[in-house]
């Protein structure tokens, strides 16, 4: 264990010797964020069951959370390499993990662990190095605010009582995968003549897409990339069948039937199926699973990036598929048989959220906010034209048999009345309410249709854009105001410039950053202001640090994302929506409600089930109730309860 008090030499200690009596005085009486550490939970977890010191969680603070919510990334190579800090982390770390801290079996079978002098200074000089880097690292960001930090101590009080696994019925789903990608490599190979014989022989299905996509000109449109070198100013063109590539063949085929040979589109849909990473979960469940059957640590504060939303790790619980089987336990019972199953990989698809179950003698209740994005985007906007949005929900919330915000939207473009709208148009509206709020075009809108079985031809995809966009003008003030303030904002550093509740600051070391509602701030790190040629003419743009992007190998400038009013409204309408969550949250932590879980729009509670009734109250009250700041706001939320977790 490397270690520092302040800004005192780094001290080391490892196994054997006696641990320093100031060490162990200090973390037994340590003061509330008086711990701090990079990925704290690791440490505290090794505190308490490896040193034996129990201690509580608001005795510590992370320097990864505080990163994050500065929109750096979390990892501390990256966070070292992204600010140019002069002590890095050191890349050998890995090697000296994996040779040191991995046991390999020895001759005779058993497990055993590699000892090695010169590996073993190698490693404490590379603990010596972690601790540098993330004290630098911590006096290169703004601290956590209390809110921010209170969010963080009730994510890690969640991430402590973890969720339950149907463990059994997870490795017997894991073993059902397995099967099937030997289907799908089996079926390959038939529709390929024995060239592919499995879905990752990348170099195999090049060869073979090749002389297809040369004989096609829609389908090489579809599966060709051309890419520039940053460095030379190279172009070269390469071809993919990555996930998008496949969705764009899909596409095609569902606009015109027929139109690519059956095999090919069969093939597609093979590797589709053979990719989808949602299957492999049933693996991590119960590769994860504690003793007492429960998955901890799988939610992490501010992982997606700008925004300050949680993100997943290990379970993944936020990529999650939507759809969940209607006849879970007859499935399971299948499963458990052995059974065959038709669309072994769809099915088992539908039965991850189920396989996370209550505790004996306690029930799920769940929580959803309904439409939460679509009423936030236009109350941000102040714009008197967005008021006619919320009056939509307001009129729905009070009467459910009221037309929809789907319906209302399908009803500007079709031009005809709301209650008139067959389910057909309505999911046309839906999609373009999903998709064109961040003035998203025909890529996003075909994203979001494929999602609902929408099919639609680029040009009809592009004259429903453009009708929604019609009859909501509010919508694309708003981007051109978060736009223009942005670059105000840019151009005069330390002047606040506005866009409905939205406002931008530049201060020192150009950093961009957007006040919300909510009074939390995001961050641009690394912000740039230039004058760049568009297809309108020459026209500034205002771009920052992406901290989820790395820069290819032997480049040092970290990759930058250019940030326009639609992308600025995504971020603004997911935050603040984020906002909402965290509150909500942090109030129900603190009341002694336990939560398992929670997405963007969801919170999750295990309860005894003699508490359902209250729980279901309080959680209603809470989730009904908009924060302060958020005044005017008509908020929504549907309530479930059960031993499975659903969507």
């Amino acid at each position: 264990m490397a270690y520092a008090f302040d800004d005192d030499p780094v001290e080391l200690w490892h196994p054997g010797l006696p641990l320093p009596d100031d060490v162990e005085a200090f973390m037994k009486a340590a003061a509330p964020r008086s711990l701090h550490a990079h990925n704290a939970q690791f440490e505290r977890l090794i505190t308490e069951h490896v040193l034996g010191i129990p201690t509580d969680i608001d005795q510590w603070y992370c320097t990864a959370a505080q990163a994050r919510a500065r929109a750096l990334p979390g990892g501390l190579d990256d966070l070292g390499r992204c600010l140019g800090l002069p002590i890095k982390k050191d890349q050998r770390g890995k090697d000296l993990i994996r040779l040191l801290s991995v046991p390999y079996t020895n001759k005779e079978g058993d497990a055993v662990f590699r000892y090695d002098d010169d590996l073993l200074k190698e490693m404490y000089d590379y603990c010596r190095t972690d601790v540098e880097v993330e004290r630098l690292a911590e006096k290169a960001s703004h601290p956590l605010t209390e809110d921010e930090y209170a969010v963080w101590l009730a994510n890690e009080k969640v991430n402590d009582a973890g969720l339950k696994v149907d463990v059994e019925f997870a490795e017997a789903a894991a073993a059902y995968a397995d099967q099937e990608l030997d289907e799908i490599s089996r079926e390959l190979k038939r529709i390929t003549h024995g060239v592919i014989t499995g879905p990752r022989q990348f170099v195999r299905l090049k060869k073979f897409v090749e002389p297809i996509a040369e004989a096609d000109d829609e389908i090489r449109e579809a599966i060709t990339r051309v890419e520039t070198d940053r460095r030379t100013g190279e172009t070269r063109t390469r071809v993919t069948l990555d996930r998008d590539a496949r969705n764009k063949l899909l596409d095609l085929e569902r606009q015109k039937p027929g139109r690519i040979h059956p095999d090919f589109v069969r093939m597609v849909e093979l590797l589709d199926a053979a990719g989808r990473s949602s299957v492999a979960k049933f693996q991590a469940m119960a590769r994860r699973a504690d003793h007492d059957q429960r998955v901890r640590g799988a939610y992490i504060f501010g992982g997606a990036g700008q925004t300050g939303r949680f993100s997943s790790a290990g379970l993944q619980v936020h990529n999650f598929p939507r759809n969940t089987a209607k006849h879970f336990d007859a499935i399971r019972n299948r499963v458990m048989t052995g059974d065959r199953l038709d669309d072994v990989m769809t099915v088992l698809a539908g039965m991850l959220r189920g396989a996370i179950i209550a505790e004996e003698g306690h029930t799920f209740v769940c929580g959803d906010w309904s439409g939460i994005e679509s009423r936030v985007l236009p109350w941000l906007t102040e714009d008197e034209d967005a008021n006619e949005v919320l009056e939509v929900f307001r009129d729905m919330d009070a009467d459910p048999d009221q037309p929809d915000n789907y319906m209302r939207a399908a009803a500007d473009i079709y031009s005809k009345s709301a209650t008139d709208i067959n389910k057909d148009e309505r999911a046309v509206g839906k999609v373009v309410v999903l998709a064109c709020g961040y003035a998203g075009g025909v890529g996003a809108f075909n994203s979001m249709a494929r999602a609902y079985q929408v099919v639609m031809t680029d040009d009809q995809a592009r004259d429903v854009i453009y009708a929604w966009r019609r009859a909501n003008p509010w919508a694309t003030r708003f981007w051109d105001g978060l736009n223009d303030a942005a670059i105000d904002a840019m151009q005069t550093p330390g002047t606040i410039f506005s866009a409905g509740r939205i406002s931008f600051l530049c201060g020192d070391n150009n950093l961009l950053t957007m006040a919300l509602p909510s009074g939390r701030v995001l961050c641009y790190p690394q912000a740039r202001c230039d004058l760049v040629e568009t297809q309108r003419g020459e026209e500034w743009e205002v771009t920052a640090i992406k901290a989820n992007w790395r820069p290819k190998e032997g480049e040092d400038e970290w990759p930058r994302i250019r940030l326009y009013g639609g992308l600025l409204a995504e971020n603004a309408t997911q935050a603040t929506a984020a906002d909402i969550l965290r509150e909500a949250l942090v109030e129900l932590v603190e009341l002694d409600w336990p939560v398992v879980g929670h997405t963007h729009d969801e919170l999750l509670l295990e309860v005894e089930d003699d508490e359902v009734g209250e729980a279901t109250e309080q959680l209603r009250r809470v989730m009904m109730t908009a924060p302060g700041w958020a005044h005017g706001l008509p908020l929504n939320c549907e309530i479930w309860d059960g031993r499975r977790y659903r969507k």
